[in-house]
């Protein structure tokens, strides 16, 4: 028997070991049985009536048995039309063998079964815990899906408010640049119709008002056009000129700089590298941080100034801005790209606007945004990453 018992129990530890799977431990466990201990039917169930069968083997025999009784024993023996029955209970289910013909060592085989009950719960509860961790996972794995979206559709939502606020502000520059060339084309209009009321008008100087009427028109003109692009609803990539980008940027604030004494500078390092990305967001960001920067000057700074510069690498192109506005202080640094962090809470800052330059550059240009302090200024690096065909020049 001892032997035997070793033999059975070898087998099971066996195949118990090889899986998680409560119905492959399971099956293992009885297919061990039913050859060793030579059973006609072996079955598995969750019910006493045998109506919820799940794994059987041989020749079916259905049994009803006391569930009172089993309980107390947790292993049931009893003889049905000449058959011997065994009952063994399990955490989860029963295991029923038969035997053929009042079996003479039914004793020996039921001490066989019962043997080996607590591993087969182990084995059970070891399933059930896999399962459960494995369902753990699933859900865990649907909320971390469902709180991405969440975090796109906020982020999203930031970048539209971002765009708004820095829309307003934008349409605050274009109302102050026409301004001036508006009321000129308005003088001029003006005296043309005087001198002809007064039968006082020059072809000649009337040739000269017209003139600078079309260059007043030609500047608004132009004004539009350097506008257009920050506007423009672009969700598909373009193929554009870096160099095209900086400048329309520069262009739209330039005016600003000249007016608040920040001399504005650019080196075009780049050239006529090409990019191939989102152009209107690009733009956005380069806008933000240089209008960020701009804002960062304290009315006691004298000589000061923005330095824009563009650099070509091998795989990647580099965009570096900086001032002379005294820089940041270290303990806010890392927060500077923080949402809702801001520096101009006496400026109305809303501190969304380099958050949302981060997630441009970072997550849809597919680059990277840092800040430094350097020679008495702050100094913002934006990396983005070259097209194919500038990477083999």
């Amino acid at each position: 028997m001892h032997n035997k018992a070793k033999e059975i129990e070898f087998e099971c530890l066996n195949s118990i070991g090889n899986t998680f799977e409560l119905e492959s431990v399971i099956s293992e466990v009885m297919i061990t049985y039913y050859r060793q201990t030579k059973a006609m039917y072996v079955s598995y169930s969750t019910k006493v009536d045998n109506e919820n069968i799940f794994i059987n083997i041989g020749v079916f025999y259905k049994t009803v048995f006391d569930i009172k009784k089993l309980e107390e024993k947790k292993c049931l023996t009893y003889i049905d039309n000449q058959y011997n029955i065994v009952i063994l209970d399990l955490k989860i289910g029963y295991l029923t063998f038969v035997y053929k013909d009042r079996h003479a060592d039914i004793d020996y085989l039921v001490s066989l079964i019962s043997m080996f009950q607590q591993k087969i719960n182990f084995a059970i509860s070891a399933c059930l815990g896999v399962l459960e961790l494995e369902n753990f996972n699933k859900e865990l794995k649907n909320k971390i899906k469902q709180s991405i979206k969440k975090i796109s559709k906020h982020e999203k939502l930031l970048l539209v408010k971002s765009k708004n606020i820095l829309m307003g502000e934008m349409i605050e520059i274009i109302t102050h640049q026409w301004r001036q060339p508006v009321t000129a084309i308005g003088l001029i209009s003006n005296n043309v119709m005087l001198n002809m009321l007064l039968g006082e008008l020059d072809m000649k100087i009337l040739q000269e008002d017209l003139d600078g009427i079309n260059k007043q028109v030609k500047y608004l003109s132009n004004t539009i056009d350097d506008f257009r692009d920050f506007f423009k609803e672009g969700k598909k990539e373009e193929v554009f000129i870096l160099s095209d980008v900086i400048k329309n940027s520069i262009a739209i604030l330039e005016k600003q700089f000249i007016e608040s004494s920040i001399e504005l500078t650019f080196e075009n390092n780049c050239l006529d590298t090409k990019l191939t990305t989102f152009k209107s967001e690009l733009m956005q960001a380069l806008i933000n941080i240089i209008s960020n920067a701009k804002e960062a000057f304290s009315p006691d700074i004298k000589n000061r100034y923005l330095n824009i510069s563009c650099n070509k690498g091998r795989k990647n192109v580099y965009i570096i801005i900086s001032d002379n506005a005294g820089g940041i202080k270290n303990d806010i640094i890392e927060k500077i790209f923080d949402p809702y962090f801001s520096t101009k809470k006496q400026k109305n800052g809303t501190g969304l606007g380099l958050y949302i330059c981060k997630i441009i550059i970072c997550e849809h240009l597919k680059g990277d945004l840092r800040i430094k302090n350097k020679d008495n200024g702050a100094t913002f690096i934006v990396t983005l990453p070259l097209i194919k065909e500038s990477t083999n020049e």
